[in-house]
């Protein structure tokens, strides 16, 4: 009976030590913005978009939905339909992966197709045209 509790307590201190065991996980099978897509003005009007020049409030997308996993978890824009550092610059993402795009851009009219990178401490997932934004 001892020899089976020492050998017991053996393999659990041998499992314990071992180095390559990621820590944490990331679930992203079901990670979506909802709705997926923005349309944002290429130009505010004075009048019309008063208040948000005036509080320089940013267009922003939802929260991305269905990501789980140990904290912290961060997002980064991956891609942008392969745009021009001067026009990636301009996107940025939340913590929470809010994606926004301040109220004063210089983005040409298009249709801006983004890929977001999560991550944590040992795992990353990059989700593919994750959410588009419409400039007219």
């Amino acid at each position: 009976m001892k020899t089976v509790i020492l050998s017991l307590f053996i393999l659990l201190l041998v499992i314990g030590c071992q180095k390559d065991i990621a820590i944490g996980y990331l679930n992203v099978a079901n990670a979506l913005y909802s709705p997926d897509s923005l349309v944002v003005k290429a130009k505010l009007d004075e009048e019309e978009d008063a208040y948000q020049i005036k509080h320089k409030i940013p267009w922003q997308s939802n929260a991305m939905d269905g990501v789980e996993g140990t904290l912290p978890i961060c997002f980064q824009i991956w891609n942008i339909n392969g745009e021009q550092p001067e026009i990636m610059n301009q996107f940025t993402i939340k913590p929470t992966g809010v994606i926004e795009l301040p109220c004063n851009h210089t983005v040409p009219n298009g249709r801006y197709v983004l890929s977001v990178k999560i991550g944590n401490k040992d795992h990353d997932y990059t989700i593919d045209s994750a959410f588009t934004v419409i400039v007219e």
